[in-house]
């Protein structure tokens, strides 16, 4: 699979576009990094439909953890990838490939064109990153005043 061909959305879901409105859904490597084991996961039906940005399903790890799902793209929902809803171990496995979700039929090509590139998402992944390693450094700083404060008394 070519992450080029794909899109993805804040919420780490990505896309692919297959023809004029049918997408297929799945998250992305990051979504899951860290975890050993999904022990369950919950997915919309075939007819269902769903809003962009609106939660549409969640998987649960062994830890337990649930991660919500948001929908990159509102539409109806016209194929559940039954056999990962059999053996959610694939998603761990192949999240591009075998660990698909759904198959959409979009309402508006629009939602798919405002999502972010593979580029994009590489870049958005990495400020994501600093973010974190600059809250970690202030976190540490906060408490090292306090330890220093808690000693001169």
């Amino acid at each position: 699979m070519d992450l080029d061909d794909l899109r993805f959305s804040a919420e780490h879901v990505w896309v692919r576009l297959e023809d004029d409105h049918q997408v297929v859904i799945g998250v992305t490597e990051e979504a899951i990094r860290d975890k050993d084991e999904i022990t369950r996961l919950r997915l919309p039906s075939e007819g269902d439909e769903f809003v962009k940005d609106e939660a549409f399903g969640r998987l649960t790890t062994a830890k337990p953890t649930v991660i919500r799902l948001y929908a990159p793209v509102t539409g109806e929902v016209i194929e559940v990838n039954e056999d990962l809803l059999d053996v959610p171990e694939m998603l761990l496995e192949d999240p591009y490939e075998e660990g698909w979700l759904l198959r959409v039929e979009m309402l508006n090509l629009t939602d798919y064109d405002n999502l972010m590139t593979h580029d994009e998402y590489e870049d958005f992944l990495r400020e994501d990153y600093v973010e974190e390693d600059e809250e970690e450094e202030l976190a540490d700083e906060i408490e090292d005043e306090l330890d220093e404060e808690e000693e001169e008394y």
